[in-house]
């Protein structure tokens, strides 16, 4: 390969172009050439050059803040002379009449003729510096907030396991309480029914005894103290079993199918009624309350139904972890205002209707305890259906899907009748 005559001329044209402030030192660490760079700079704020200066000297006699800097350069030089493989860099601020700037300096070597040389070139860096002091004051800023944050969180998360605690304490305390409140609803109960008991033998003996020395008004009045004794006693049994509703949630599996099985024969049906039950999935309750659940809503249906035959029917569909259970009379109806005020205690559809106005108020709570729902839709002259939720049992196994109630209800044989 010819090398052109020209290539000295570009190589010091390149050199001069070069950004950087770079200068040749000689072994001894003399100053032997810069490039325009550095005599640009060397004008800008000392006024020399420094060529023929010996750089080492310059750098060993640095003092102040640039002490360290200046030995980690003069030391690099020395190491390029000594190996000109060696490559030194560092960083550093310098403080200049327009600010504060920051420069890299690169400290290399190479042999020529057989002699060695070092080359020494400062890089201005200050706009990367500041974009990295930003980056970085960002970051802090940054790790700062998280630490806020996170700290804010902390507290946050404490103060929620405080409200766990006291709602705990609160939740034990109710609990208690409902403990207590249920004895005594327990106590008192049985504590009426002596009394009530005692009057209505005692109107028994006056009717059995004494009854043909009263008139009419006196046999109405005694009439009237039975039936208001007996209503009396009924009352008290029903507030009974509704504080007796355990407040936890039943885990036992409950065929509810066999349960209807069993209570339908005790009930007082009239001869043509037609009662029929599809089949029904196990469900997770207190097999107790489940039956007093089916016995007070078939009794209802037998309460209030209408002077057509009798026809009630249960159905269930699945709904995820649910079973819904549909139960449907022909019976006389409640109106729609009264759909849910019928679940309240003591709340009855009209006021000549018979009983006390709990048996729904402790189907709801019941139905509650397990986690589900109960409604009524209702008109008044068609019938009502009871719409109730209780969960599945786990593992139970899962019903032909072609089959839908109303095929499970034709299929369905009437359940006998007591």
């Amino acid at each position: 390969m010819q090398r052109s005559s020209t290539s000295p001329r570009f190589a010091v044209a390149a050199y001069d172009a070069l950004n950087a402030n770079i200068a040749i030192l000689n072994a001894e660490g003399e100053i032997l050439a810069v490039n325009r760079a550095w005599t640009n700079f060397a004008r800008r704020y000392d006024g020399d050059s420094g060529v023929g200066q010996n750089y080492l000297r310059i750098c060993d006699q640095t003092t102040g803040d640039d002490q360290a800097v200046a030995y980690t350069i003069a030391a690099g030089i020395r190491d390029t002379l000594a190996n000109p493989d060696h490559l030194t860099e560092v960083e550093y601020p310098c403080a200049l009449p327009s600010g504060v700037h920051y420069f890299l300096a690169r400290v290399s070597g190479f042999e020529q003729d057989g002699e060695s040389f070092a080359v020494v070139a400062h890089q201005d860096i200050t706009r990367r510096k500041h974009a990295e002091l930003e980056v970085r004051e960002l970051n802090r800023h940054l790790e700062e907030r998280v630490l806020e944050r996170t700290q804010a969180l902390s507290e946050r998360e404490q103060q929620l396991q405080e409200r766990n605690r006291e709602l705990e304490r609160i939740q034990a305390e109710l609990e208690e309480r409902n403990l207590e409140l249920a004895q005594f609803t327990y106590v008192a109960s049985h504590d009426l029914q002596e009394p009530l008991r005692i009057l209505g033998m005692y109107n028994d003996l006056l009717q059995h005894r004494y009854g043909d020395h009263f008139d009419e008004r006196g046999q109405t009045y005694l009439r009237h103290i039975a039936q208001q004794a007996s209503r009396a006693r009924q009352l008290v049994r029903d507030v009974l079993a509704f504080a007796s509703i355990s407040a936890q949630p039943g885990e036992e599996q409950v065929d509810m199918q066999a349960l209807w099985e069993d209570i339908v024969p005790t009930l007082p049906w009239p001869h043509d009624a037609q009662v029929r039950c599809a089949p029904t999935p196990p469900v997770l309750g207190h097999a107790a309350q489940m039956r007093q659940l089916l016995n007070n809503l078939l009794g209802n249906s037998l309460k209030f139904r209408a002077e057509r035959p009798l026809e009630v029917s249960l159905s269930v569909r699945e709904l995820g972890e649910w079973a819904e259970f549909r139960l449907q009379d022909n019976g006389v109806g409640i109106a729609g205002p009264y759909t849910e005020k019928v679940f309240q205690m003591f709340q009855r559809s009209h006021a000549l209707t018979p009983g006390n106005g709990i048996g729904l108020a402790v189907c709801r709570k019941i139905v509650e305890r397990q986690g589900g729902t109960i409604h009524l839709e209702s008109q008044e002259g068609a019938g009502t259906c009871v719409i109730f939720t209780l969960p599945l049992a786990p593992l139970h196994p899962a019903p032909d899907e072609a089959q839908d109630d109303a095929a499970a209800l034709a299929a369905g044989s009437p359940s006998p009748k007591a």
